[in-house]
């Protein structure tokens, strides 16, 4: 009866300093999203803007290679078609390309404050995604001005916004662990999205993949998101759970060895910012 009373304090005090930094981790993270987004755009003309632009010059390109190289886009126009594809693939590359210099972005607060690392990636996650909803207004203009049917089919887009705002940031995880020490990896990640971008079906449809490359390709976590962003948008039918499935497997093995890697280099940032 004696040791109920200090295990019970120790609950209480326990719990009270979990909900002290869940606390703290929330109001750093606002601060801190409030703060790249309006930093983001200080002095730019035109501002918030460039979240639909950055898209909507990538499909202008696509569609000027599209005129060259006669790519198909089964039977969908090829405006809505790249767009619908390029508006979460944007918002995937912008968030890993961003998250690679969170934290040495933020080395004042790392040496200051104690808070869980995770925060600064994951602000850089929320800031992308803010800039995703704003250019999802253009993509909601092109469904009403060519007529793309509102079907049951739209209730899977919250599923899959929660797919790649996992694996963004699994992979944001990733590139800020190693980010932090190397400025080689801010770099190299423009390099490769622009490598990922190609190998993704964006500017054209996944029928074009050969037959027997199909499974090696779909080992891409982004084939079954990007695919099924555009399936349920454009096309109006359910996801391909079977590639929806691979992807899972691709975002778990990305979290398996993103989030043990930035919490294991994390006790070294204060060292090297």
């Amino acid at each position: 009866m004696p040791m109920t009373q200090p295990a019970n304090r120790a609950v209480y005090v326990n719990h009270a300093k979990s909900k002290e930094e869940i606390l703290r981790f929330t109001n750093l993270l606002w601060a801190l999203v409030i703060r790249e987004f309006k930093g983001r755009y200080r002095r730019s003309w035109i501002g918030p803007a460039w979240s639909i632009l950055q898209p909507l010059l990538l499909m202008i390109v696509f569609v000027f290679i599209r005129a060259i190289l006669n790519i198909p886009s089964d039977g969908m126009p090829y405006v809505i078609f790249s767009y619908s594809a390029l508006v979460p693939w944007t918002f995937f590359s912008n968030a890993a390309t961003r998250s690679s210099g969170s934290v040495y972005a933020n080395a004042a607060i790392v040496k200051k404050i104690r808070v869980r690392r995770e925060v600064f990636p994951t602000s850089v996650v929320v800031t992308s995604l803010v800039d995703f909803l704003i250019s999802s207004t253009l993509l909601v203009g092109m469904m009403f001005y060519y007529k793309v049917p509102v079907t049951t089919s739209l209730f899977y887009v919250p599923l899959l916004l929660v797919l790649i705002v996992i694996f963004a940031l699994g992979v944001g995880l990733g590139v800020a662990s190693v980010g932090s020490f190397k400025q080689d990896v801010t770099f190299a990640i423009p390099v490769l999205m622009q490598f990922w971008l190609l190998a993704t079906p964006i500017m054209y449809p996944l029928s074009r993949v050969p037959e027997s490359w199909r499974y090696i390709y779909s080992l891409n976590p982004m084939v079954g998101i990007i695919e099924g962003f555009r399936g349920v948008i454009v096309r109006g039918v359910a996801p391909d759970m079977e590639l929806l499935t691979v992807s899972l497997a691709g975002i778990a093995l990305v979290w398996v060895i993103g989030l043990p890697l930035f919490r294991y280099v994390s006790q070294y940032f204060a060292d090297v910012m």
